[in-house]
């Protein structure tokens, strides 16, 4: 029979830390958040603790928590503090892209890490201009990302499709229900090539693009790894999407069914952070945690191919490393891709991105997503009737222009203010994609 102050205290964790997440207790523990695929939970979990044992002479326990994508890791994290400021009962949050921990950078929810002498004097501060290591030494790049278009290169030729090589081959009516793509209230990946596009081909322009592409997609889903499934299964011809999903399956199936290009000058390089969060409990764990991962042997599980001496068990991770050192031992770099050998990618503004973030995934969730039947039928229209430049400029002007989201920034936190512009967005939306599929 449990004891009334056993109770209270049962209850008080609860409230701290919630029905859904058993926080490890114990020095030998370690509580990780992440939006990262399976593969790479099964690749480090079980090196870091073979590691740990060897180095360490202990076991050591870890928890994975998953909450889907990382907005809704985010989203996560943030409750917890809301329940505990001081902590979240959390040691590290990892992947998910530069903008997320800015964000949390910007919330005050990480604590500065020191990695050892050894692992310090490899990593570099920056690479073709992208930090790799924060101001503050609040995060760390644990690996760097580039974006682009990942194709079924069976389903392309079957379909008699154009091959993709820029985002704007995929805004063509030929890829009508030829795409899947995540939503990025849910996906910070979506959400990041959302941006990249924004920026290169700027405000209007590229909402432009990116509605057309709406228009085209298939299905929204959550994760930003479905999409790539859908290429894989020959649902869909072709996705938005992370390199490492994509090299990862091309190095499994094949460079003659599967394809991925990033589309020149029009993507960038992006750190991949991982950090301790504020107030971890695990805090020497979660330092150690960091410097393997950033270690020559950390490294190398992201480059060489499964069953290759020193790299991942079970699944390919194709990933670019942050240690140069890694990408000087043996084996064969399956992606070809060295970022401090290749050609620098385009200046992307991750502090906006950052702003924007919330408000940006908004937008597309209210005229995009939520709606997306009413603009499927709208394009279809406009398609039908020659693709008239009156309705294709009223179908893809943007609701706000890029000044006026960086002014909603600063009232979003506010809920009864934030959902009336949600829903005036997809009113407006609705009845301009009726109007136009009517004509």
């Amino acid at each position: 029979m449990m004891t009334k102050a056993a109770f209270v205290r049962w209850v008080a964790l609860l409230l701290t830390f919630g029905l859904s997440s058993p926080i490890l207790a114990g020095p030998n523990s370690l509580v990780i958040i992440s939006p990262h695929r399976k593969s790479i939970q099964d690749e480090y979990v079980p090196a870091f603790k073979e590691y740990y044992k060897q180095k360490f002479g202990t076991a050591i326990e870890v928890e994975w928590l998953d909450q889907g994508g990382t907005s809704d890791d985010l989203k996560f994290v943030r409750s917890k503090f809301g329940a505990n400021p001081q902590t979240s009962g959390i040691d590290i949050f990892w992947g998910g892209g530069a903008t997320a921990f800015l964000e949390l950078e910007k919330a005050r929810l990480l604590d500065s890490c020191k990695l050892s002498d050894a692992v310090a004097r490899e990593i570099p501060t920056q690479v073709s201009g992208v930090a790799l290591v924060s101001a503050g030494k609040t995060w760390y790049a644990s690996a760097l990302s580039s974006f682009g278009l990942f194709y079924n290169k069976k389903i392309v030729a079957m379909d008699r499709l154009s091959e993709p090589k820029t985002w704007e081959d995929v805004a063509d009516p030929q890829y009508l229900g030829q795409l899947t793509a995540a939503d990025p209230r849910h996906s910070g990946t979506a959400n990041t090539m959302m941006s990249i596009i924004l920026q290169t081909y700027g405000w209007d322009k590229g909402w432009a693009l990116l509605t057309k592409i709406a228009a085209n997609t298939r299905q929204f889903t959550q994760s930003s790894s479905d999409p790539i499934k859908a290429v894989v299964a020959g649902d869909v011809a072709a996705a938005m999407a992370i390199d490492f999903y994509a090299l990862a399956k091309i190095g499994d199936l094949g460079r003659d069914n599967l394809g991925f290009v990033q589309p020149e000058g029009h993507t960038i390089l992006d750190p991949d952070p991982i950090a301790i969060l504020k107030g971890a409990p695990h805090r020497e764990t979660a330092e150690r945690f960091i410097d393997f991962v950033l270690s020559v042997p950390g490294q190398r599980l992201l480059l060489l191919p499964k069953g290759a001496v020193g790299g991942p068990r079970l699944a390919t991770l194709g990933r670019m490393a942050v240690n140069p050192k890694a990408y000087e031992g043996p084996g064969d770099i399956l992606t070809g891709l060295n970022p401090f050998t290749q050609k620098a990618a385009m200046k992307f503004d991750s502090v906006k991105a950052s702003a924007l973030q919330r408000v940006l995934n908004d937008l597309v969730g209210a005229v995009h997503v939520d709606v997306h039947k009413n603009l499927n039928a709208a394009w279809k229209r406009i398609i039908k009737n020659g693709l008239k430049e009156p309705a294709l400029a009223e179908l893809t002007r943007p609701p706000v222009t890029e000044a006026e989201a960086l002014a909603l920034t600063k009232k979003w936190d506010e809920p009864s203010y934030r959902n009336s512009v949600i829903n005036n967005w997809q009113g407006a939306a609705k009845a301009t994609y009726k109007r136009l599929s009517a004509e």
